[in-house]
């Protein structure tokens, strides 16, 4: 056994193996490369798809070194009817099909063929034969740094194929994809069929709903903690649920919201405007005591199905100031609001206002 085959099952036993499938720009078309290469070197890959449980697609995906660098190499690479593990994967999350050229920007919603998949990280395990079964973790996209939770929509996929309330039409199609996946190869028939409900879920908002709503509990699974303190940094949540009101609008996840005031509470000692220092605790006491408004860097309606929004998207905002950013049809950036703010009141180290702010304020 060589020595990276001992550190992949390593890796393995400790359940902690991972491997990143990276895109890289290769003349016009790109190639996918495989990080870290002693993961899934010289071992076939085989998909567990997660939405269709005690299935497994084998590929004809190999991990090899080319010219000295890590790639994944098809044995039939001109074969159109096999999908590589980037359209395969795309297909079975019921997502637009990606490209290999690089078209140098990102439109959302993710339309076919006008978006690259820029890494797919998978968690690995290995077989009595040594090849390694993958399982889909995060996708990301190429000119968007933001991640999204393929897993759990992979999940949101397994509960719609299982409803037993589904429309007639709907449940053929779910059923004919369920049957293509358990053919366990990584047959176009998989995309073809993923393309009608995708199709029948644009005509059907209400369902289509299901596979881009947040995951519940995630906040409070990727929290570590550390003693008594939070190690807010590592906390994500998914926040592209949409829902029909006058129009389809996206939830925001209040526990994030939480976690990221409790997480600026516990450096500053309270909360408090991050561009202007407003405080509403101090200006209305214990009625405004702990209030702020919550602004995402990035507007939600720009996000990627299933992205994950972590607390360093976020800042906290008094009224006036996140009305502001809103002022214009693109958002402010927070530079550009701090540019804007002309006259902003300041806290002094104490926590209290300056005299000068109070009299501006008519205190």
């Amino acid at each position: 056994m060589t020595p990276s085959r001992r550190l992949a099952s390593r890796w393995s036993e400790d359940g902690m193996s991972q491997v990143d499938i990276r895109w890289r720009p290769s003349g016009g078309r790109g190639e996918y490369e495989h990080v870290p290469s002693d993961v899934i070197m010289d071992r076939r890959v085989i998909i567990d798809p997660v939405s269709v449980p005690g299935s497994l697609i084998t590929t004809d995906v190999t991990g090899r070194l080319r010219d000295g660098k890590p790639r994944i190499r098809r044995e039939n690479p001109n074969d159109r009817n096999t999908l590589n593990l980037a359209p395969l994967i795309s297909a079975l999350a019921l997502l637009p099909s990606p490209r290999r050229e690089d078209t140098g920007t990102v439109s959302l919603p993710l339309r076919d063929n006008e978006y690259v998949v820029s890494s797919i990280t998978f968690n690995v395990r290995y077989n009595d034969n040594g090849d390694a079964i993958c399982t889909p973790m995060r996708l990301q996209v190429l000119h968007d740094q933001s991640s999204m939770n393929i897993f759990d929509r992979l999940r949101r996929v397994r509960a719609l194929i299982e409803a037993e309330d589904t429309p007639e039409e709907l449940h053929d199609l779910t059923t004919a994809y369920a049957n293509a996946v358990r053919l366990g190869t990584p047959s176009s028939d998989v995309r073809t069929i993923s393309d009608r409900i995708i199709d029948y879920l644009l005509r059907n908002p209400d369902l289509a709903d299901q596979l881009d709503a947040p995951s519940v509990g995630e906040v409070v699974d990727v929290a570590a903690t550390t003693g008594d303190a939070i190690v807010y940094h590592d906390l994500t949540a998914d926040e592209t649920k949409r829902r029909l009101v006058s129009h389809y609008r996206i939830d925001r996840d209040p526990a994030i919201r939480k976690a990221k005031i409790a997480q600026f509470k516990h450096a500053h000692g309270d909360v408090h405007c991050e561009n202007c220092h407003f405080s509403f605790g101090i200006v209305y006491g214990q009625l405004g005591s702990g209030y702020i408004e919550v602004h995402h860097k990035k507007m939600l309606a720009s996000l990627l199905p299933n992205e994950v929004t972590s607390l360093s998207d976020l800042v906290l905002l008094c009224s006036n100031c996140h009305r502001m950013t809103h002022r214009k049809r693109q958002p402010l950036t927070m530079d550009e609001l701090q540019a804007a703010t002309v006259n902003p009141p300041v806290l002094t180290h104490r926590g209290s206002l300056t005299d000068e702010t109070e009299r501006s304020w008519g205190n």
